[in-house]
């Protein structure tokens, strides 16, 4: 048509192209975005790259990395890529050299504590395995609360309030305590499961008690929204024409329910993160030699109940700084980002 025709009438955009324009103009939140796009490459696909470069990988020892009175090189160090020292002298004041035309490989943040592996590989590497026990933990904590909360707030009754009892215990269930008793009394059997090497071991254990003691949240967002939006006038025409209940809450209420749990997901992906590095803390997450980046940190410090006392001679600042500016830079974007998304995808907020 010509001009003032219906063809000129602007089109109507759906809720994710609105949730999008608004998350585009929330500088911090799509700041936070891209760096966690990277991150995801860098401990992902980046993290073996990195080792071909370089020549190794996160388990590789590197004596000549470690000084004869057990201090760590620092980083950018140049070091013999070979895993045994020339000689044996236990008096020696420095290692003797190895033989000659033994290559050199790159420790770009130096090696980590006595063992002379590569610390910036590991960081990758357990950051990997780190994110994946938070956002599998998160996952798997969103559909245990979305199937429960979405039948709770849709029938209500008896079945609320089994469910809401439920939701309270599990509430107030001291998590941290459980984890440190599996940890301590169960070393086999489920932490040996990788899902035929899928995940790491110990991390299947992880997931599946975070997810475990983390639904209760997310249940209740889905039981608030879905008490609000049964009372609709979509769901009483659906009911209605004859649709059974399972399909209404997955056709028409479920997609509403979508955005905020997104949202959520996101600060449960950060306090997972938190809870992996506090339980390994204390003994009970990833044991070594399996890098994390709770693993890393009680590597320089010891756990809780076997603390590493500290000595000025052979430590380093850097074996402590660098695990935790890759959890706070993480953690930071990953709250920013939740907070941006969320308040893309509710218009009624302002920031």
């Amino acid at each position: 048509m010509g001009p003032g025709g219906f063809d000129d009438a602007p089109r109507a955009q759906g809720q994710w192209a609105l949730a999008w324009r608004r998350l585009k103009r929330d500088r911090v939140a799509l700041g936070c975005g891209i760096f966690l796009l990277f991150l995801l490459f860098a401990v992902g696909p980046g993290a073996p790259l990195y080792g071909k470069i370089v020549g190794h990988g996160p388990n590789d020892f590197f004596p000549y990395a470690v000084s004869v009175g057990l201090r760590p090189a620092g980083p950018l160090t140049l070091t013999y890529d070979t895993p045994e020292v020339a000689g044996d002298n236990p008096f020696a004041l420095s290692h003797p050299p190895p033989p000659r035309g033994t290559p050199r490989t790159l420790l770009l943040l130096g090696a980590d504590s006595q063992l002379g592996r590569d610390e910036f590989l590991r960081i990758l590497y357990g950051g990997r395995v780190s994110l994946e026990v938070a956002v599998l933990a998160a996952c798997l904590a969103i559909l245990i609360g979305m199937v429960l909360g979405s039948i709770a707030g849709y029938f209500g009754g008896w079945t609320d309030g089994l469910i809401s009892r439920v939701t309270d215990l599990v509430m107030a269930f001291p998590l941290l305590l459980f984890l440190v008793m599996i940890g301590s009394l169960f070393t086999h059997g489920i932490t040996d499961w990788t899902l035929h090497g899928l995940l790491n071991q110990g991390a299947l254990q992880l997931i599946l008690i975070i997810a475990a003691f983390t639904w209760f949240y997310p249940a209740r967002i889905v039981r608030t929204q879905i008490q609000s939006l049964r009372q609709r006038e979509f769901v009483d025409a659906a009911q209605m024409v004859g649709a059974r209940d399972g399909r209404i809450m997955r056709t028409h209420l479920l997609p509403h329910v979508l955005p905020p749990l997104l949202a959520y997901g996101t600060l449960l992906v950060a306090t997972n993160i938190m809870i992996e590095v506090g339980v390994t803390f204390l003994g009970a997450g990833i044991k070594l030699p399996t890098a994390s980046w709770g693993s890393l940190l009680a590597q320089t410090w010891g756990s809780i109940l076997n603390p590493n006392p500290f000595n000025p001679a052979t430590a380093q600042p850097w074996l402590t700084l660098c695990p935790s500016i890759a959890i706070f830079l993480t953690v930071f974007a990953l709250n920013q980002f939740g907070e941006g998304l969320r308040e893309a995808t509710d218009p009624r907020s302002v920031r």
